[in-house]
């Protein structure tokens, strides 16, 4: 990589890191491992929505149910994330993110909760 090259990628980084100094809104993928012996998934996923700050959670599931390990269900868990309820309290960025993920892994019967930082993009 010669010097120019890599000036360019330089700007483009720093461009893109100022504009989501601005982002309110994320799209975050992760995979969500549920204990759906105890609890109903549906039951779980509406617990993960009323975290403040998520709008939209949606899953895909790896699996079909039936090959599924007994009472563990695993899912890739899809939310859209708006910063409105951080902002008026000081703040909202990708640090806000772990707090959320946090807080998901906090709700009854989320036995894991993992995402990629890198993976999460504004929207």
């Amino acid at each position: 990589m010669n010097k120019s090259e890599l000036k360019q990628l330089i700007k483009e980084e720093i461009k893109s890191i100022l504009s989501e100094v601005y982002q309110d809104k994320f799209k975050i993928e992760g995979r969500l491992v549920t204990n759906i012996k105890e609890r109903p998934q549906k039951e779980i996923l509406s617990d993960i929505r009323a975290i403040a700050g998520v709008t939209i959670v949606s899953t895909t599931e790896i699996q079909d149910y039936s090959e599924q390990s007994f009472g563990q269900f695993a899912t890739i868990l899809n939310l859209k994330v708006d910063g409105y309820p951080y902002i008026k309290t000081g703040g909202f960025n990708r640090e806000t993110i772990v707090k959320i993920a946090d807080d998901i892994r906090k709700v009854p019967n989320v036995a894991s909760f993992k995402y990629n930082p890198e993976n999460i993009k504004p929207i």
